[in-house]
């Protein structure tokens, strides 16, 4: 099985902040995996020295990493 990189990218200047390592099937079987999860910044999906996707952040992602601050009711 083909093994894949997954790059979380630094919204302001695009360079790499973490990186994490999958196996699928095949590109279509990695590309699937990925777009089922919601992400608060852009990521590359890599297979080896060749990129096969990009995922813009989500609003989504942006809304489950960083939850709206409650506020407290008056009395």
């Amino acid at each position: 099985m083909p093994e894949y990189r997954l790059y979380r990218l630094s919204p302001e200047s695009g360079h790499i902040t973490a990186a994490e390592e999958m196996v699928a099937a095949d590109d279509v079987a990695a590309v699937h995996e990925v777009r089922q999860r919601r992400f608060d910044v852009p990521v590359e999906l890599w297979s080896g020295k060749r990129k096969v996707t990009r995922i813009d952040a989500t609003p989504e992602g942006a809304a489950v990493a960083h939850p709206p601050a409650r506020r407290e009711l008056a009395a």
